[in-house]
């Protein structure tokens, strides 16, 4: 039994199911994960190696290279690229998408196991990462308040940050800015000297002193006592207690006379030199490496994250309602919490969006069934397989472990259009049915039975098309396959709604609601189709010839329409990187923001402003990444939204011109500053931040600084380029202490000694870890600020020789100043310099052209390259794999359709209506200044889908009525005035419904736009091209395949010498009917002259009878179905019979009364 005929017969079985489904869709709604982008393992790994003060030339020699030459063996590795700055190795290790990141952070952390003992003693263990771009915060917090830093911040931590962390789905809340508490000893060269204690046993005597340790157990009678050595701080005053050294208070000068008290058996008094003797410890803060401000307020941002899988909308609906409680806490101590970035935000406003454009869709069908049908109990039935198709969806999404994002809604989106489509064709036919006349039950099950061959095939070929995306490389690859799945299940959804429940409602229609007359408007169509029609069929040659031209133009047009990888997103954000000269202090890199934050607050755009100067020191799983020196800066910028009511607002980029323009006046001291426009949504994904991205590799830096200089001079010169910058950073002033080796023997001193003395007095040595109520802090033991505040104190700080006296680091080094690199990079293994710029109201392809002439000319020395990377090589890679997945697409539908009508070559006719639809594409594209990017290219890989179903439709009604006996000609045109209603109906239901979509209305939806305009240019030419061209190019087949008109005519020439003896049907009735037929019946001579004997002959049977139907004709004479319909067409078209009843098995001819009368 089929589907439709069950759900008919067993109507309360079909409620249950579908309130089954409509239960589980909510359920299923309420408990998906919502997020912004889906959960994707992103390929790529870390490796962070700290050593202390290390030079960054040193770093990549005795840490960068090692490294890389270890990891550079393991499998699916398709890139390295590093970073060497002072004092820390960061290396970026890129895999192949689809690699397994567990299994390769496994081998990589093997590798690096086995080179571990070639690291330098002073070297931390390397940190290995698994990195995801798209983990970005889900709420930003701003904390104020009329206080210390150091309180604000203290603060932050107890009340805010602990409480946070205690809810469900939030994995950290990462506090950022105010200052660090730190307990310091300063110490007194002075007394140092004068005491004669190194600086390095004052460090040594603090860290041996603060230890609790476990001595063991005692076991007395009837109890176990656990003993535990306690000498760790209670208190930091007992940091001042500590013993340094224990000496003799007179002391004997010389050997002598310490002979003589030995011999008088004097005993000398001792003293004990404590930490307070030689210096003072202070409970102070750290040294200020980082500042944060919001709106020109100084403040404390707190960064919340999720856990992985978990609902945004949901946890950060529960921290907004635990920080109404802080809040109300915190009234009395006047604490001013602001959000000033919500990512659930973004994530409603999309899923508003979808529900719009679901609604707005679902309206839009149903207006077109009523214009179509004018019957609005079919509308409502067809509009009702929308939210039921969508519940189902939810519900398969579930159990497929997928979640509510911007790209699954996106696909939800695209399918809203096409979720009516099946139940269109099903509930259109039904309507047809009922129309003849036939009852409500009858009509329902033939309706459905009669389509759904055609209905499934085009719901395959659809999902078809979304197989290859799994094929597709890059992060487009990994970010449409949610979109694929979401349009899959919809889909399948829609065709059993369509199959089950459309049916079963259909036949609950009362024959009076139907109308059994056809519209005048849509007969008007039909006529004016038809004629049309003719007219093409008869001039079929010359209309093809015309259409593949236009296409060829089209598609050539298609070439120069500019090309980039994603669609620019204004995220109504952009960011500002400020490079003061290297070795700027903190103060002066903070004087220079104030004056651009001043100007960013007079705008009438403007948001909110965040800054960020240097790095806080604190050592957070993930934040060595991103380490800001004190002379650099990051100023986040949001903007209001745009909206047409208020014209102030600007896109980004002519408020980043217009801060340009008004920086020219400001003196920023020498600082660089480089824009990075938060364009795509995957910019982070990508290599840099910018579009254009330029490698210039080689061994030499000074080489490599004129070759990238030189190529930025000549950038400059190519118009639409602006913010053109190279990642080479200037050279970093330092001075250098040349440590003197015969000199240092002399007072057996080693280097390491000198390193550890210098670094102890000058920038400090963390001897030990004071703990409060859980937390540690640094005790730091350094020289007074005094003592080392230039470079002749330097000079005379002093070192403990081991021959027990002060050498001054004079003695035995000599300090030099000069320039050296504040940071190297590499790529594969070679230094490199990327040169990078922005794009403004130019063509990426365009600029990319002018670029590749100026690297031609270049003089590139040997050893050397220079190449175009970053968004165009991730460009090519995605179209290639793109193109393939077209390809692939395009065998696939042509399978499932050959299988369908079991012939090979009726698909070919079908898949012609493909390139047509490259006219719609191509004008579409032109018209809205539609860049060919990523989405466009799955665009049309969905078409490929989308617009074989016209054709599918179209040609198996063709098959049908050739079933039925129609000739080829009388079969397409037929067919075509039987499905133009519901052809024209599902094109106008997917267009309309993607027209919210074309329109970028809601958050995230540019990046779906280019997608819905492609569709919608593309299915709107095909549609109306299919309608004429698939008619004419089946008559052109059916030519060219069944090549037997003129052996017919051959045979009929032989009939009509030899006498018609016809004997077929054995029944009494049917021997009468054949020898009525014998008797002859006259016409006049002048109008069957031209008849073959069987036409003769149905003439007579037609005046006994009264009429005749292509199956009695059949029977009657023995002759095949194409000689049947060829005969009665001859009859027809001289006027001498005419049709009578309904299109199909059920129509009869009778004589033409006006030409003649028994």
């Amino acid at each position: 039994m089929r589907l439709p005929e069950l759900s008919i017969r067993r109507p309360v079985t079909v409620i249950m199911f579908y309130l089954g489904i409509i239960i589980l869709g909510i359920i299923s709604w309420s408990r998906l994960p919502q997020e912004l982008f889906p959960s994707i393992s992103y390929p790529q790994i870390t490796i962070v190696t700290t050593y202390e003060n290390a030079s960054p030339q040193e770093i990549e020699t005795l840490i960068t290279k090692i490294i890389e030459e270890a990891v550079g063996t393991v499998n699916g590795l398709k890139k390295i690229s590093s970073i060497s700055k002072e004092g820390l190795s960061l290396i970026i290790l890129d895999f192949d998408w689809g690699t397994n990141m567990d299994f390769a952070s496994l081998s990589v952390r093997e590798k690096i196991d086995l080179i571990k003992e070639r690291l330098p003693l002073g070297a931390e263990d390397p940190i290995v990462m698994k990195y995801n771009p798209f983990e970005i915060p889900i709420l930003i917090l701003s904390v104020r308040g009329e206080m210390s830093s150091r309180e604000l911040r203290e603060l932050c931590r107890k009340e805010i940050k602990d409480e946070l962390e205690k809810i469900e789905g939030v994995a950290s809340a990462n506090i950022v800015g105010g200052r660090e508490r730190e307990i310091l000893v300063e110490l007194d060269q002075g007394k140092l000297f004068a005491n004669k204690i190194p600086i390095l046993k004052v460090a040594e005597a603090i860290k041996q002193t603060n230890f609790t340790f476990p001595a063991g157990t005692i076991k007395e009678r009837f109890y176990e006592y656990l003993i535990r050595t306690i000498g760790e701080f209670q208190a930091v005053k007992e940091v001042e207690k500590v013993v340094v050294d224990v000496q003799e208070v007179n002391p004997p000068q010389t050997q002598y006379e310490a002979y003589l008290r030995q011999l008088k058996g004097k005993t000398s008094d001792k003293r004990v030199i404590h930490v307070v003797d030689v210096g003072r410890v202070l409970d102070t803060l750290k040294d200020l490496t980082n500042i944060s401000r919001y709106n020109g307020h100084e403040n404390i941002s707190i960064r919340i994250q999720r856990q992985a899988g978990a609902n945004i909308i949901k946890v950060t609906r529960l921290v907004k309602k635990q920080l109404k409680e802080i809040q109300q806490r915190l009234k009395d101590r006047k604490v001013d919490i602001q959000i000033i970035y919500d990512q659930s935000q973004f994530i409603r406003d999309s899923i508003k969006g979808v529900k719009d454009a679901a609604v707005q869709g679902g309206v839009l069908a149903f207006f077109v069934l009523l214009f179509f049908l004018m019957n609005i109990w079919s509308s409502l039935i067809v509009t009702l397989s929308i939210p039921i198709s969508i519940m189902l969806t939810f519900s398969l999404m579930y159990f497929r472990h997928l979640s509510v994002n911007i790209m699954s809604l996106g696909g939800l989106a695209l399918g809203v259009g096409m979720l009516v489509d099946n139940a269109i064709v099903v509930m259109e036919n039904i309507f047809r049915h009922r129309q003849l006349g036939k009852p409500s039950l009858q009509s329902a099950s033939k309706g459905a039975s009669e389509v759904a061959a055609a209905i499934v095939a085009s719901t395959l070929t659809t999902i078809a098309v979304f197989l290859p995306l799994i094929f597709v490389k890059g992060v487009a690859g990994q970010l449409f396959k949610e979109l694929a799945f979401t349009v899959t299940f919809s889909l399948l959804a829609s065709l059993i709604v369509a199959l089950s429940l459309i049916p079963r409602l259909a036949a609950r229609i009362k024959t009076k609601n139907v109308e059994t007359k056809e519209r005048f408007w849509l007969r008007i169509l039909r006529t004016l189709y038809l004629n049309s029609l003719t007219v093409f069929l008869k001039f079929k040659y010359i209309f093809l010839a015309g259409i593949i031209l236009i296409t060829a133009v089209c598609f050539v047009m298609l070439k120069g329409v500019d090309k980039e990888l994603m669609p620019k997103v204004d995220q109504r954000e952009f960011m500002i990187k400020v490079d003061m000269p290297t070795g700027t202090k903190i103060e002066v890199t903070d004087r220079v923001v104030k004056r651009i934050e001043n100007i960013l607050l007079t705008y009438p755009d403007i948001k909110g402003v965040s800054v960020i100067i240097g790095s806080s020191k604190e050592k957070e799983y993930g934040g060595t990444v991103q380490t800001l020196g004190p002379h650099q800066a990051q100023i986040v910028v949001n903007l209001k939204k745009m909206s047409k009511r208020d014209p102030r607002y600007r896109k980004s980029q002519d408020v980043i011109h217009q801060l340009q323009r008004d920086l020219v006046k400001v003196d920023l001291e020498g600082a660089r500053l480089e824009y990075v426009l938060q364009e795509t949504i995957f910019k982070a994904a990508l290599q840099g931040g910018k579009p254009v991205n330029i490698e210039v590799k080689g061994r030499d830096m000074e080489v490599l600084r004129s070759i990238s200089e030189k190529l930025m001079q000549e950038m400059k010169k190519v118009s639409g380029l602006y913010d053109i910058s190279s990642d080479l950073m200037p050279a970093q002033p330092e001075v250098k202490i040349n440590i003197m080796k015969d000199k240092a023997a002399l007072y057996n001193l080693s280097v390491n000694s000198i390193s550890l003395s210098a670094q102890a007095a000058i920038k400090g040595y963390v001897a030990s870890k004071y703990k409060e109520e859980g937390r540690e802090y640094d005790i730091r033991v350094r020289l007074r600020e005094e003592d080392r505040n230039d470079l002749v104190k330097i000079r005379n700080i002093l070192i403990h020789s081991p021959l027990g006296i002060e050498v001054p680091l004079a003695d035995v080094a000599y300090l030099s100043r000069g320039l050296g690199p504040s940071e190297i990079h590499r790529l594969d293994q070679e230094r490199t310099v990327i040169v990078s710029a922005n794009i403004y109201k130019r063509g990426f392809s365009e600029v990319v052209v002018d670029i590749d002439r100026i690297i031609a000319g270049m003089e590139i020395p040997k050893g050397y390259v220079v190449r175009m990377s970053g968004e165009r090589k991730e460009m090519e890679e995605s179209f290639k794999s793109l193109i393939f997945a077209l390809i692939l697409a395009v065998v696939l539908v042509y399978m499932i359709m050959a299988s369908q009508f079991e012939s090979l070559w009726q698909p070919f006719i079908i898949m012609f209506t493909l390139p047509l639809s490259i006219i719609g594409v191509t004008v579409a594209l032109l018209l809205t200044h539609t860049t060919l990017n990523v989405v466009v290219f799955l665009g049309m890989i969905v078409l490929g889908g989308i617009v074989v179903n016209n054709g599918i439709v179209l040609i198996d009604r063709v098959n049908g009525l050739r079933r039925e006996g129609f000739s080829p000609y009388d079969a397409v045109v037929e067919a075509g005035q039987n499905r133009l209603r519901p052809i024209l109906m599902t094109a106008m239901t997917t267009t309309l419904g993607l027209i919210p979509l074309a329109l970028g209305l809601g958050e995230g939806a540019e990046l779906r736009a280019p997608m819905a305009i492609t569709v919608i240019g593309g299915l709107t030419s095909s549609t109306f091209l299919t309608l004429f061209v698939i008619p004419a190019l089946y008559l052109i087949a059916v030519n060219i395949m069944e090549r037997r008109p003129k052996m017919e005519e051959k045979k009929e020439k032989r009939e009509e010498l030899k006498p018609e003896k016809v004997i077929v049907i054995v029944s009494p009735e049917e021997k009468e009917k054949r020898e009525e037929i014998t008797e002859e019946y006259e016409f006049p001579e002048e109008e069957i002259e031209d008849l073959n004997p069987r036409q003769k002959k149905a003439l007579q049977y037609i005046k006994k009878q009264g009429k005749i139907t292509r199956k009695e004709y059949i029977q009657l004479f023995n002759v095949s179905v194409a000689t049947a319909a060829r005969d009665i067409k001859e009859l027809q078209k001289k006027g001498i019979i005419i049709p009578r009843g309904p299109n199909g098995p059920g129509r009869w001819y009778e004589i033409n009364k006006k030409n003649f009368s028994k």
